[in-house]
């Protein structure tokens, strides 16, 4: 398996997609038993970046932490900042598309499974499902 650190933009891309289609009050996960938000888009950010950039090293240890593939700024090795870029918001499909592309490249070390990381992942995932079309009008249990 291949791994490499994504782009600025895609983390910008999928903090965005949280902050968009779900509401501020409604979006939270649970680390180490902690309720966390995204009240801090820069921190979550920073976990994000800095759990992909510890996978592809583990994957790719010869390699020095500023080198391993992905963008050529490695602006992995400097403090992440949201920037909500312009242009059109990911939709809800997209978004799970972004996480799902993030988690490939982040999950080849053997600390990913109790990440901060992997438990934002999942909980964005579970949000951004909710809020595909049709959810809503789908039974909950089916019967004969």
């Amino acid at each position: 398996m291949s791994a490499f650190i994504v782009g600025k933009v895609h983390i910008d891309a999928i903090l965005r997609v949280a902050i968009v289609h779900i509401p501020g009050s409604q979006f939270h996960w649970y680390y180490h038993e902690e309720h966390r938000d995204l009240t801090d888009p820069d921190a979550i950010g920073g976990r994000l970046v800095a759990e992909n950039a510890a996978s592809v090293h583990y994957r790719y240890p010869q390699d020095p932490i500023d080198g391993l593939p992905g963008p050529t700024d490695a602006y992995w090795m400097k403090p992440y900042f949201y920037s909500p870029f312009g242009g059109r918001v990911p939709t809800v499909v997209e978004g799970l598309k972004l996480i799902k592309c993030y988690e490939y490249q982040s999950c080849e070390h053997p600390n990913w499974e109790t990440s901060e990381a992997k438990a934002f992942c999942d909980a964005l995932k579970e949000h951004l499902i909710r809020h595909l079309p049709g959810y809503d009008d789908a039974p909950w249990e089916w019967s004969e």
